[in-house]
């Protein structure tokens, strides 16, 4: 089971919620099951006394983050149904709770919090305390329409270029200036590279094991390349001796650092009036882009996906336990040598942006601040 309050978790869970919601679930935890689940058959048990048998037998178990669900419904769901009971819970009830989200233009968060609701009630039905969910027919794209388009920002070669020594002009850290580049060159979510310890790296054979520190929770290792070892060698020198972590916080070492802190700096450097002067990308669009780079280089998808920590498609995924470590070798240095010829360009100028012959334009204040 997820301890909610273990260790470095707490400092974790906290970037995201209040330290209310990690009370209610330790609170949650430590109460015996009997005790949560102490009410009559009768159905008269409110959704609030439900919900927290459901958080202990299914969120805690089944989620890796479970304290970014229950801060949505305590925020939203508790405070309007929880004192209610279970079995007066109708369909018009649950729509209305997730109109008021709508009216408010907050579209993402109803979709969540019928995602929430949807799940409890079905699980509450399964277990028996209801007769059927008011939810059950029901589909994500009945509040508030359709699901907003998957991002597809990835950065073009001159864009890269632009990324990479734009870094360099900006007063930051060193730890989110090579943590950056660590992003794109290893196709890793920010999280995982800021949480990283050092004791994950082993140098001596070039490897990465993470282990199951992903949002998928697989046993992952990543070959690395002379360009990650630089920007690994570069983390490491950055920080002091005494501290675990990759890229350790600048305010208390035996911290690593938020994962916010490398958000912001893309954030200030691209709305700064002497920004980078490129499009709009987030720290997600570095993974896209290193996948997109992957295939520009003919890397098969089965180790694309590896490299990703993406599962196999249909019966691989139960019958190839092979680690691809050769393979995904091969396919990140090739990958590392078209970024180091992007970077080692004399400008971006010379490299391709959308199309053959398209050229990269930045606006002119930009433009002096990337000469100067």
């Amino acid at each position: 089971m997820n301890d909610p309050l273990s260790d470095t978790d707490t400092d974790f869970a906290s970037e995201n919620v209040g330290r209310h919601v990690l009370a209610y679930l330790q609170q949650i935890k430590a109460t015996p099951l009997a005790k949560l689940d102490d009410f009559d058959e009768e159905g008269n048990a409110t959704v609030g006394q439900v919900i927290k048998v459901w958080i202990r037998l299914s969120l805690l178990l089944t989620r890796r983050r479970p304290e970014i669900a229950v801060s949505s419904i305590m925020k939203h769901v508790l405070p309007v149904i929880g004192d209610v009971p279970l079995n007066k819970i109708t369909r018009l009830r649950l729509n209305r709770l997730f109109n008021v989200l709508l009216a408010d233009g907050k579209i993402s968060e109803a979709k969540r919090v019928f995602a929430l609701c949807k799940q409890f009630f079905s699980w509450a039905e399964t277990q028996g305390y209801l007769p059927y969910s008011p939810l059950g027919a029901m589909k994500r794209r009945d509040v508030g329409g359709r699901n907003t388009p998957p991002r597809e920002r990835t950065l073009t070669d001159a864009e890269i270029w632009i990324f990479w020594h734009g870094l360099d002009l900006w007063d930051i850290s060193e730890q989110c200036r090579w943590a950056l580049r660590l992003c794109l060159l290893t196709a890793r979510r920010p999280d995982e590279v800021v949480r990283a310890r050092k004791d994950e790296f082993h140098l001596r054979i070039n490897v990465w094991r993470q282990g199951t520190r992903n949002k998928s929770a697989r046993d992952h290792s990543l070959p690395l390349t002379p360009l990650m070892r630089i920007c690994i060698d570069k983390l490491i020198a950055a920080s002091p001796k005494e501290t675990p972590w990759l890229v350790p916080s600048p305010k208390d070492a035996q911290k690593p650092l938020s994962r916010g802190a490398i958000t912001q700096v893309i954030r200030r450097m691209l709305r700064a009036e002497r920004g980078l002067g490129i499009a709009p990308f987030t720290t997600r669009d570095l993974r896209r882009t290193a996948r997109s780079k992957l295939s520009s280089l003919d890397v098969s998808n089965d180790v694309a996906r590896k490299i990703m920590n993406h599962s196999l498609e249909g019966i691989d995924r139960v019958y190839d336990t092979h680690d691809y470590l050769p393979q995904m070798k091969q396919a990140l240095d090739a990958f590392s040598d078209n970024i180091e010829g992007i970077i080692n360009a004399p400008d971006y100028l010379s490299l391709r942006h959308k199309y053959e012959g398209e050229f990269l334009q930045i606006p002119e204040i930009s433009l002096l601040y990337m000469e100067n």
